[in-house]
């Protein structure tokens, strides 16, 4: 003998659907990003921060360079463009932002002096580079001989990038 299917029975079935799917978008995506997340920044106990989508990030680009040089920067993420600057000696630009929650924020900038330039990453989505700067401070100076960052955990300048000669 056949059974016939009454509405309720349809939307009951489709309510199960719904949850089932919801369960399964849980575990396949959300679950995933914030054991990511927690695991690859809970080394940051000094702080007590533990997400870096909740942190006001702050960079500093710094003219270090000798010589009474200025330095042209030219700073930007693909929703920010920060305009040419030009840095007179020991002057900064700076800029605060937070990260997105997708773990895509980027800033990149490109600076030159006289007779060199480079262009270069100041903020990705890196453990250690939130390390580097303190999970707040990334502070980049430009010198004679390339572009530090200082590493504020160990309290010296690390040589990142090498400038490029020509303009």
């Amino acid at each position: 003998m056949e059974r016939k299917r009454h509405y309720s029975d349809v939307s009951a079935s489709f309510k199960i659907n719904n949850s089932v799917l919801a369960l399964g978008f849980f575990f396949a995506f959300v679950l995933p990003t914030l054991l990511s997340a927690s695991s690859s920044f809970a080394t940051n106990k000094d702080s007590g921060n533990v997400f870096p989508e909740f942190i006001k990030w702050h960079i500093y680009i710094v003219n270090g360079l000798s010589n009474s040089q200025n330095l042209i920067t030219h700073c930007k993420s693909s929703e920010n463009d920060l305009g040419i600057q030009n840095l007179s000696p020991s002057s900064n630009i700076t800029w605060s932002f937070k990260t997105d929650f997708f773990h895509s924020t980027l800033f990149w900038c490109y600076v030159s002096k006289d007779n060199a330039f480079a262009s270069f990453e100041v903020f990705w989505y890196d453990a250690h580079l939130f390390n580097k700067c303190d999970w707040k401070n990334c502070i980049w100076v430009a010198k004679d001989d390339g572009i530090y960052l200082k590493d504020l955990s160990e309290k010296l300048d690390e040589l990142f990038y090498r400038w490029n000669v020509g303009i």
